[in-house]
């Protein structure tokens, strides 16, 4: 491992007081996640609110065959015409996360981006490994397309997005839309997105013990969503085995310095763009593995902000 990391001070404080998690135990990272969180609750850290957005629970229907989706759908009050849409799915390594999981980044899109943003509640691995999860969010998306003028939506401005396996799910949700066939997406945002299950860039080799997530996480989480049998991976898995990223909606990404997941995500960019896709790619100096809205901070305030200029940019605002 290399031991000559420049952290930000600010996101390295928060993040070495983040849990340690033995991803091979699903259960286990998921009441050691809990149980964090109520710590941080209990220091009075607050969910975050907004008069201005109404949030509003329901389900839809699931993939032919399969349960239904919860999702939250993030309306703006004084929306009155049809505007830009979110459709978030959030991160957890594919065996963790809710619709709180990324509520910060979903309120941020509606109050600061102007969209109607919708979380997506997909079924998580191992209990429903690949493809439940990714079928879900593609389901979510074309209910998303389907009721746009209900959900006050122009259907031409549908941006997806979503962190770490959000990330994945975001790429392999715009693969699918491609090769089906399906809805157009206007724009796709993938922050520190989960893309290859082969584990091999110098991130990742490199990434034992790092803050949040490191590289022996990375191997159990593939484990846990498409189990150990890798000779024949699809590209809804881990989109970097997509032999043809042309006709991809275009893209906005960032990565974090020291993340074992930099490397591929950075790959993934350059291929997209040697393929005609447009890309904005940002890598934050100093950073971790989801340092945007766990460890708030100055560097912090500014991807988020940045990110939702380029949200704001694609969308025409």
């Amino acid at each position: 491992m290399n031991t000559n990391r420049a952290y930000v001070p600010a996101v390295e404080e928060l993040a070495s007081k983040f849990p340690r998690f033995d991803v091979s135990d699903a259960v286990g990272t998921r009441d050691t996640l809990n149980e964090f969180l109520e710590a941080m609750q209990a220091q009075g850290v607050e969910r975050p609110t907004d008069d201005g957005i109404e949030e509003i629970e329901r389900t839809i229907p699931g993939p032919d065959g399969a349960p239904d989706v919860p999702i939250r759908i993030y309306m703006p009050r004084d929306r009155t015409v049809p505007g830009p849409g979110f459709v978030n799915f959030h991160g957890g390594g594919f065996i963790l996360g809710d619709l709180e999981t990324e509520h910060p980044r979903c309120l941020v899109m509606a109050a600061e981006g102007e969209a109607v943003s919708i979380g997506v509640d997909y079924r998580l691995a191992p209990e429903n490994p690949f493809p439940a999860g990714v079928e879900d969010c593609y389901a979510a998306l074309q209910w998303v397309v389907d009721n746009a003028t209900d959900l006050k939506i122009d259907p031409a401005k549908i941006t997806i997005g979503g962190g770490s396996a959000g990330g994945n799910l975001t790429a392999a949700v715009a693969l699918m839309a491609r090769d089906r066939g399906g809805p157009d997406v206007a724009f796709q945002m993938l922050f520190y997105p989960v893309i290859d299950d082969r584990c091999e860039t110098p991130s990742m080799t490199d990434g034992a013990g790092l803050y949040i997530w490191d590289y022996q996480n990375s191997l159990d989480m593939w484990n846990q969503y498409i189990g150990r049998e890798r000779n024949n991976v699809s590209p809804y898995a881990a989109p970097a085995r997509a032999e043809d990223l042309s006709g991809l909606p275009p893209a906005y990404m960032i990565t974090c310095e020291h993340d074992p997941l930099r490397d591929e995500a950075i790959l993934y960019a350059m291929r997209l763009m040697a393929a005609g896709v447009s890309v904005e790619l940002h890598n934050y100096q100093g950073t971790v593995h989801g340092f945007d809205f766990f460890t708030p901070s100055p560097v912090s305030t500014r991807a988020v902000n940045e990110s939702v200029e380029a949200f704001r940019r694609a969308m025409d605002i």
